[in-house]
């Protein structure tokens, strides 16, 4: 009889954790996505969206979609960081966690 060993593999092998392009309250650094966030949020939220893959509905449907946006793009793309902390900006800080979504996907060019 053989024993079976299970592998969970939790991170890519080589890949270090690394920060975000920038920080939460950096707006000033992209002012077009602040202005398009403040003014008109359920659009910018679906622009948001969209440029993930999430689809327009998902913001609009879905209670806590910037907390999972924020979450999926820092899992994806290999961001430090944990879900408390991502709940707590999101909690305190909801307009300038959209408007440094913005400014992540446009650092990875999405």
């Amino acid at each position: 009889m053989t024993s079976q060993v299970t592998t969970v593999v939790t991170s890519q092998p080589g890949a270090a954790p690394r920060d975000w392009a920038s920080g939460v309250f950096g707006c000033f650094e992209d002012i077009k996505s602040c202005l398009f966030g403040l003014c008109c949020p359920c659009c910018f939220m679906i622009s948001l969206s969209q440029r993930m893959g999430e689809g327009c509905c998902f913001p609009i449907c879905c209670p806590g979609a910037l907390l999972a946006m924020r979450v999926k793009l820092r899992a994806e793309n290999g961001i430090q960081g944990s879900m408390c902390n991502d709940a707590l900006c999101v909690n305190f800080c909801s307009p300038c966690v959209s408007c440094q979504l913005a400014r992540e996907l446009d650092a990875i060019g999405r």
